[in-house]
């Protein structure tokens, strides 16, 4: 299907760089329409977020110290920020640089790295780099805390290339990468200092940053990638982030993600210069990549299976569910994904496909009918009456149909599949029940458009 009209490109938009839309945040991004809309989402600094920092605050338990709280937190984030982007870079980042939780353990450390993933979000990717290096979760993670002079771990230096930076058996050899981890070594994690009562309790300490210890660093001479010298961490991150290989990688990495499965050779050279000309800028390259037209061609188009993540909080966004996020990870767990504990250094499936089993599909539906039934508590069901006021219909079912089709899957029914859910409501005639029917059919509609192929598809 072509996006032919601003409308349809602005809901693309908001499914791939951001998590759905509510009716009045559609609206408002038609008003703003198509670059304007990409503005926004490209400057997040410029838009009001208390509310949901208001949501996150309010959380019982402290997401630093419970792991529950850590992922309503961030569930809670994504239902309800009006900075959609950044959420999304956010949630990127965390896969490029992936840790988890069932090796890190700490929670405080964890929630640290989520911070700094949304701080640094769009800056520069040098300096990401060296955050992410010195970050405690990573530094547990791939074992670079314990990389030290007179025993090199190679875990963290091996990853930084193959996944990060550079791609798997890209330019780099063994010997960089054992250079590499030298030049990485006498790191040590600093946190703050905890009471005794605080240890009893078995507090989690919150990292404050990282200290190199000069007895367990690596002085000698090193070369790595064809630079020579005595190199440290700030070495290695320059070098690999001035390599084209790096910007080619990032940015393929981020057309799939947003735009496209296959990247051409020329939409790399765009991004790479892109990244080049900006000082190594995400912004820059996301934002090239967003204002393509490869972003908005058939090639482009619904070509991704949606993660457990997004399905779950994005119709949870879409149908004002903010109730409901801190039960999320029941369903997403159910469907194989839990964020801050992806399966290994690799992240999450990238195409969707892993996603796809029986299981998991009976999961989905599963969460489909928890919030579309009738008899669930008030504000953690979907109200589809109140949706139908809000978005101004009448009692035609047809109206009915493609009013909730453009909320929750873009308006994208075929004529076939459309009819289907208008005979479902009684046909082309008004939508004439009892209250206790219409309300039945317009619950058991909204699970039909979730249940429908189109519904799981980015």
């Amino acid at each position: 299907m072509a996006l032919d009209t601003e409308r349809q490109k602005i809901q693309h938009l908001l499914r791939r760089a951001g998590w759905g839309y509510s009716s009045a945040e559609l609206d408002g991004y038609l008003t703003l329409g198509l670059e304007g809309s990409i503005d926004r989402l490209l400057a997040p600094e410029a838009v009001d977020d208390s509310a949901a920092e208001a949501l996150v605050a309010g959380l019982a338990a402290d997401p630093h110290q419970d792991r529950a709280a850590l992922l309503s937190a961030w569930h809670l984030r994504i239902v309800a920020t009006r900075r959609p982007l950044l959420e999304r870079m956010t949630y990127f980042w965390h896969d490029h640089f992936a840790t988890a939780i069932h090796i890190v353990e700490s929670p405080a450390f964890m929630q640290a790295q989520n911070d700094m993933f949304r701080s640094r979000a769009f800056g520069r990717f040098d300096e990401l780099l060296t955050a992410v290096a010195r970050d405690a979760a990573m530094m547990v993670f791939l074992d670079n805390r314990v990389n030290v002079r007179s025993a090199p771990n190679e875990n963290y230096a091996r990853e930084l290339m193959e996944l990060h930076t550079l791609g798997e058996g890209n330019v780099y050899t063994e010997k960089d990468i054992k250079e590499a981890a030298r030049a990485l070594t006498g790191w040590r994690i600093t946190t703050e200092p905890l009471t005794e009562e605080q240890r009893m309790q078995k507090r989690f300490p919150l990292p404050l940053g990282a200290a190199l210890v000069p007895s367990r660093f690596d002085s000698g001479r090193k070369t790595f990638l064809g630079v020579t010298g005595n190199l440290n961490d700030e070495d290695v991150v320059r070098t690999l982030a001035r390599r084209p290989e790096t910007a080619a990688f990032v940015s393929a990495k981020l057309w799939r993600y947003f735009a496209v499965p296959d990247p051409t050779r020329e939409m790399l050279d765009r991004t790479t210069r892109a990244y080049f000309d900006s000082g190594y800028s995400i912004r820059e390259v996301v934002r090239t990549i967003l204002t393509s037209d490869e972003m908005y061609s058939d090639a482009a188009y619904r070509w991704r299976i949606k993660s457990p993540v997004e399905f779950v909080l994005g119709f949870l966004r879409s149908l004002g569910l903010v109730a409901v996020s801190g039960r999320a990870t029941t369903h997403t767990r159910a469907m194989n994904q839990v964020l801050y504990d992806p399966p290994g250094p690799q992240g999450w499936s990238k195409d969707g496909t892993g996603w796809i089993a029986s299981s998991t599909m009976l999961a989905r539906a599963n969460f489909a009918y928890e919030i579309t039934r009738l008899d669930g508590p008030r504000g953690q069901v979907a109200d589809v009456p109140a949706l139908l006021r809000a978005t101004g219909l009448t009692r035609s079912a047809a109206q009915i149909v493609d009013g909730l089709a453009d909320l929750l899957v873009g308006g994208d029914l075929d004529s076939e599949n459309r009819q289907v859910l208008v005979d479902y409501l009684g046909g082309e005639a008004h939508f004439n029940f009892t209250e206790a029917q219409r309300a039945g059919k317009l619950h058991g509609l909204l699970y039909l458009m979730l249940s429908m192929p189109l519904a799981h598809l980015a």
